[in-house]
């Protein structure tokens, strides 16, 4: 029986983990939640799935009726959820947390020495070598939830990263890329969050809708499976059955396919080197229609930002990645138009000339210094655009 820790649990990873774990109760139990701020629904996944530990991150209530009332044990905070990663001690740790808010609990797990699950790329994408070398040193085994890294993943077994000649990443497009640009300028945040397919979180639901998260899917491919950017290519694949690919020096192409369903890489990353039942769709292939579209880098500019920020090296994905989430959390409050988030996400490239893009990590807390002088800087560019009211 393994045991697994649920980070991020009344989110979409989080719910769709649980639901796999529902499937398999003889082989996983669950051991932990966590969850950012709805403690109503985090209480009930406890009582539900008999869950006795749960940490609530934000706005964090003082004792409830709830919690009077219960055997549940309550952890507290970003240093809780740490605290409760390190009683736990898990066999498998499920980081389902969005954005580099997921950084400090990601690598707490790194330190457990055990099987941590990563969904989201933040944390990869700003301090990828660091966080390589942590699970290194810790022993400790890596594997990405993402629907695209977890189909490279399982296409490169029993190959080695010499026998690739390119890793193409697969994109749904999110809701605007067969949109004229001219449109652009009057996309609202309810547009925005409104995907064709995935239903996720505010923050990666506006990434989708920009490519920002193809872009930030490059980084973390390079940083996971040690390949040269210039070997990564995205391909707009509006169904979104195939998830990624791999081109191998002989010319054969593998790939992923499945429903688009979290289950799917969820379940894999729970069972491997073995598969698990995942509960998913099964595809007819007589009713498949493929279509597979050039993206438009004048539309989605975002998709040639992560390229630069590796070919200029140091920290500079990690300061992109600041400049993005400052950038969606004031489109997401209204405060800056659609056409603004590219704009403000780009003077990243200028904000090198004022912050250590060459610094080297020993810490968490030095990344999350740097993260947060990024994103002064990032809220110094903001004010050139036009608020709304």
């Amino acid at each position: 029986m393994k045991t697994v820790l649920v980070l991020g649990s009344t989110g979409s990873i989080g719910k769709s983990t649980l639901e796999v774990l529902d499937l398999h109760k003889e082989n996983f139990k669950c051991v932990g939640l966590s969850a950012n701020k709805n403690f109503q629904a985090l209480h009930e996944q406890a009582n539900k799935y008999s869950v006795r530990n749960i940490c609530i991150q934000e706005d964090s209530p003082s004792e409830t009726d709830i919690e009077k009332n219960s055997d549940i044990k309550v952890y507290r905070g970003s240093d809780g959820q740490s605290e409760m990663i390190r009683d736990m001690d898990a066999d498998i740790v499920v980081v389902g947390i969005s954005g580099a808010i997921g950084l400090e609990a990601t690598h707490e797990a790194i330190k457990t020495g055990k099987r941590v699950l990563i969904a989201n790329k933040e944390p990869l994408v700003m301090c990828g070598e660091f966080l390589l070398n942590e699970a290194k040193k810790y022993q400790s085994e890596i594997i990405p939830l993402d629907s695209e890294h977890s189909a490279i993943f399982q296409c490169l077994q029993g190959s080695s990263k010499d026998d690739v000649n390119k890793i193409i990443l697969c994109c749904s497009g999110g809701p605007f890329w067969d949109k004229k640009i001219e449109s652009f300028e009057k996309i609202t945040v309810q547009d925005a969050l409104n995907h064709p397919i995935w239903k996720m979180g505010e923050k990666i639901s506006i990434d989708s809708s920009t490519l920002m998260n193809k872009s930030l899917e490059i980084i973390e491919a390079s940083v996971l499976f040690g390949v040269d950017a210039n070997k990564i290519e995205v391909v707009i694949h509006p169904q979104h059955i195939v998830h990624s690919m791999v081109e191998f020096k002989d010319g054969s192409i593998l790939s992923n396919l499945s429903a688009p369903d979290m289950k799917a890489s969820i379940s894999y990353g729970l069972g491997f080197p073995k598969r698990l039942e995942s509960g998913i769709e099964r595809l007819s292939f007589s009713d498949l229609s493929l279509n597979f579209f050039e993206p438009d880098h004048k539309k989605f500019p975002t998709l040639d930002y992560a390229k630069k920020a590796l070919s200029l090296g140091g920290n500079l994905p990690l300061i992109l990645n600041s400049f993005n989430e400052v950038a969606v959390d004031l489109f997401l409050q209204e405060k800056i138009n659609y056409l603004d988030i590219f704009q403000l996400i780009s003077h990243a490239f200028d904000a090198k000339d004022n912050l250590d893009i060459n610094i080297k990590f020993d810490t968490v807390d030095e990344i999350l210094h740097l993260e947060a002088l990024s994103k002064k800087q990032a809220k110094v560019y903001a004010e050139r655009y036009t608020f709304q009211s």
